[in-house]
């Protein structure tokens, strides 16, 4: 069999060809229902030219069969692609015209300018519907989501609404998986056993561990280890690699760095550009400065590294093995191995300062 996808074009959408409708153009997903095993070409459509006059100049001799489908109907399936060329073999047709497509015996498509039937095939109506409009687009996309959604759970993926729920094409989710509410997985997503997400996040390009928990949170072009928890409201940025069993807490950003299990990065807190070992605690408010308003730097934290709330990390430094950061320090310098580091300003209090006009003096 020999497939020829007519790319169509129009006002309102433009090339249909390159419209993107969850995670695929609308060209990929009519490449899918002519199967692996079908040679197929792409072709400019023109609509002022008879269908058999311009898809004779691709089709392939040796093939018996040639089906002709247009880029403006990515619901197209396999199963109906196949019942289509049943019914010209079982009929000894030259074509079989379906609702929006055709399969023609190859020696008669090579030999003919136009067609000469008015008869019309019907097989499930709902492929055909046709994205030709910005309003059709989005029912032919809200029909292809409940078609992703219902594939996912009849192989053992448990949705908790699936009205709220978007899964592109390319994600990958394992049995057992719990999806909450309001969760929009994209790209190549991958989501292992026994992982949990929870309420609206958003995961594009990303790998979730087994038994990770996510909740409210955005996370692009990472990785999520084994039982971690991320969330609510933390931002992986992309090229970060949080370990197993690691707390990623509320409003915490990670960006491009490598976390190593069993770490706690809890609340408001930011980690860039770090190399961070296993077992170390990262108190609220800490920074990872890692830009001097010109380049990038990193820093490297070693293994049960303690970093107390608001200090502010500047890159490049070393922090070894077992160092102990005072709450509030800055660092420039590297911490050698199990050593206490302080830096702040010494406090001084002026009980003789007449200046606070919000708390005067009798």
């Amino acid at each position: 069999m020999f497939g020829i996808i007519l790319k169509v074009r129009n006002e309102r959408l433009g090339d249909t060809a390159q419209t993107v409708l969850l995670g695929k153009t609308m060209l990929e997903w009519v490449t899918l229902a002519l199967g692996e095993e079908t040679t197929a070409v792409a072709a400019d459509y023109d609509a002022n030219v008879e269908v058999p006059a311009q898809a004779k100049h691709y089709a392939g001799a040796s093939k018996k069969y040639t089906v002709v489908l247009f880029s403006d109907t990515p619901l197209i399936t396999k199963k109906t692609v196949i019942d289509a060329v049943a019914v010209a073999e079982n009929g000894n047709l030259n074509v079989v015209k379906m609702t929006r497509g055709y399969v023609f015996r190859t020696s008669f498509l090579l030999s003919c300018e136009r067609l000469y039937t008015e008869n019309t095939h019907y097989f499930s109506e709902e492929d055909f519907l046709t994205a030709d409009t910005p309003h059709n687009l989005a029912l032919v996309t809200d029909v292809m989501r409940n078609r992703i959604l219902r594939y996912h759970a009849d192989r053992g993926v448990r949705f908790e609404d699936l009205g709220t729920t978007v899964v592109e094409g390319d994600v990958a989710i394992a049995a057992g998986v719990t999806v909450g509410p309001q969760n929009i997985l994209k790209g190549k997503t991958v989501i292992k056993e026994g992982a949990r997400l929870l309420y609206a996040n958003v995961i594009e390009d990303g790998i979730i561990g087994e038994g990770a928990e996510i909740n409210s949170s955005r996370i692009y072009h990472s990785y999520i280890g084994e039982r971690t928890t991320v969330g609510p409201y933390a931002y992986i940025r992309p090229d970060s690699i949080i370990g197993p069993d690691c707390r990623i807490g509320d409003f915490v950003e990670i960006k491009k760095s490598i976390i190593g299990a069993k770490c706690k990065v809890s609340h408001l807190s930011y980690v860039g550009d770090c190399e961070m070992g296993e077992a170390c605690n990262i108190g609220c408010g800490v920074v990872f400065v890692n830009y001097d308003g010109k380049n990038k730097f990193r820093s490297k934290v070693g293994n049960r590294v303690f970093v107390g709330s608001n200090s502010n990390i500047v890159a490049p430094v070393v922090l070894e093995d077992g160092a102990f950061i005072a709450a509030g320090s800055t660092l420039t310098q590297d911490v050698p191995q199990g050593a206490l580091a302080i830096a702040r300003a010494r406090q001084v209090n002026k009980p003789e300062w007449t200046g606070n006009r919000f708390c005067p003096k009798e």
